[in-house]
């Protein structure tokens, strides 16, 4: 989510962990929570917080789900709504039309999702209330104020895959850069062909064929990437490096050259796909000022 030179591309959902986002030990347990009404599965409706708010982390189970706990790691597909103490709503799925998909346990979101939810029941519905040493702190966020106690209403839905399943493919192409095939939840290295020009259109390549759905033209992806530019093999982008927020739920259409190297490849894959310097943004030519090779993973497809 730290990825400007490539993005604004993509809306960040507030829960994403801050730099700033830190915390104590202490365990989660219920507590005063506000009232929270509303169907299963249905967007809630949460009251407002009363008096001054709980100083540790609150949790508290409005539904009990039947299926497996929630473990470290997972990569946990929810629905949420997202309000401050005081009642000012902040984030929620609901409007946004799908559920969301967050590593739990891994520091890849807010601390007191991180302590709240794993442990957790998938089919439950989760109230947290989350002081400001287990969400943002003293940084403020849009639509948080600086050292706000934060309410969640979480349903738990189910657990997505969290890399690739496949065979990797040839790669006979000297013209296109040489992509890695591990998967050990690293970024796998981009080797751009030496004294090559690259292309002049978008192409695209499998390095690794999944056997999921295919990829429509309008499809949503969750999938890890790495971008370098041609020029210099340079990385810009990593949803693998420390301190990124890891697989991210992008609609193809919303950068540069998915729509046309990812249409008809299979979830469970990793594609090589190249954008040459022209099919970039006037915006995305100046500030980036290269060709481009991606190396995505499609975790999942909607």
């Amino acid at each position: 989510m730290r990825r400007r030179r490539i993005a604004a591309l993509i809306a960040v959902p507030l829960l994403l962990v801050s730099a700033a986002a830190c915390g104590n030990d202490d365990s989660p347990k219920a507590g005063s929570v506000p009232a929270v009404s509303g169907q299963a599965d249905a967007k809630p409706k949460v009251a407002k917080g009363e008096g001054d708010p709980p100083k540790k982390l609150q949790v508290k189970v409005l539904k009990k789900g039947d299926g497996p706990a929630v473990k470290k790691g997972d990569a946990l597909n929810a629905n949420y709504l997202g309000q401050t103490w005081t009642g000012s709503a902040f984030d929620n799925s609901w409007d946004r039309g799908a559920p969301a998909t967050f590593e739990i346990g891994s520091g890849k979101v807010i601390k007191g999702w991180d302590e709240g939810l794993v442990g957790q029941k998938l089919g439950s519905r989760v109230e947290l209330v989350i002081p400001p040493d287990k969400g943002y702190g003293a940084q403020a966020q849009q639509k948080i104020p600086a050292n706000s106690t934060l309410v969640f209403v979480v349903d738990l839905k189910k657990v997505m895959p969290n890399k690739i399943e496949g065979k990797p493919v040839a790669q006979d192409n000297a013209e296109l850069p040489k992509v890695g095939t591990n998967i050990d939840g690293k970024a796998p290295k981009i080797t751009i062909p030496k004294g090559q020009d690259a292309p002049k259109g978008i192409e695209s390549e499998t390095i690794i064929e999944g056997k999921g759905a295919k990829i429509g033209s309008k499809a949503t992806v969750r999938a890890n990437y790495t971008v370098a530019t041609w020029k210099d093999g340079k990385v810009i982008a990593d949803t693998w490096a420390p301190g990124q927020s890891g697989a991210q739920e992008v609609p193809i259409a919303q950068l540069p050259g998915w729509q046309e190297g990812l249409k008809g490849k299979k979830a469970g894959s990793r594609v090589l796909i190249v954008v040459p310097k022209s099919k970039l943004t006037p915006e995305q030519q100046k500030s980036i000022g290269s060709d481009l090779a991606f190396s995505v993973d499609v975790l999942s497809v909607s």
